[in-house]
């Protein structure tokens, strides 16, 4: 009998975490918001400093998995979802060029975070674009900036898997389709 009312309460512990803890829920009929979902669950537990963003943001990007190779020259690419307020409104693809001191591939996990609409509205059109990184990555241990706002965008990322040490200048490209409205 003790043993059930142990499950009861973990379960309700849960559910009401759930319910006060996450504004959006992913479509289950889509898995790349089943993953984006997945992707912010292990932010949350990997890199607790990320809350803060959650709580503040207007809306962000979440690209679950992100693929990059480079030695010279290199190149990386994802696929996710953006999210407005509590609601999906489109899906996202990054791709960027590299170029300069790097060698190795990893696979890592990539949220830009909206401080305000005028910069998710920036973001819907096309024009972000970032130039210039340096960090380290082995196995799932990953170095990356402290995220700060930078004309209203932050981004945080989370290494995956792989190894990969770089000093690069290189250009990236999101684009933004919105969700058809149902």
């Amino acid at each position: 009998m003790k043993y059930f009312r142990v499950i009861g309460l973990l379960v309700a512990a849960l559910l009401i975490g759930n319910l006060a803890d996450a504004a959006w829920e992913a479509d289950v009929d889509s898995k790349t918001q089943v993953k984006a979902a997945r992707a912010i669950t292990q932010f949350r537990a990997r890199l607790p400093r990320t809350e803060q963003y959650f709580e503040q943001a207007y809306g962000y990007a979440i690209y679950p998995s992100v693929t990059r190779v480079g030695f010279g020259f290199g190149g990386a690419y994802g696929k996710g979802t953006v999210i407005e307020g509590d609601s999906a409104v489109g899906t996202t693809r990054f791709s960027q060029f590299t170029s300069g001191i790097q060698a190795g591939a990893k696979n890592f996990s990539m949220i830009v975070f909206f401080k305000d609409k005028e910069a998710l509205d920036n973001f819907k059109t096309g024009n972000v674009q970032f130039m210039g990184q340096a960090g380290l990555a082995f196995a799932t241990v990953g170095m990356a900036g402290t995220p700060a706002y930078n004309d209203g965008v932050a981004i945080v990322t989370m290494t995956r898997f792989g190894l990969m040490g770089e000093f690069t200048i290189s250009g990236a490209k999101f684009s933004y389709k919105q969700i058809a409205a149902e």
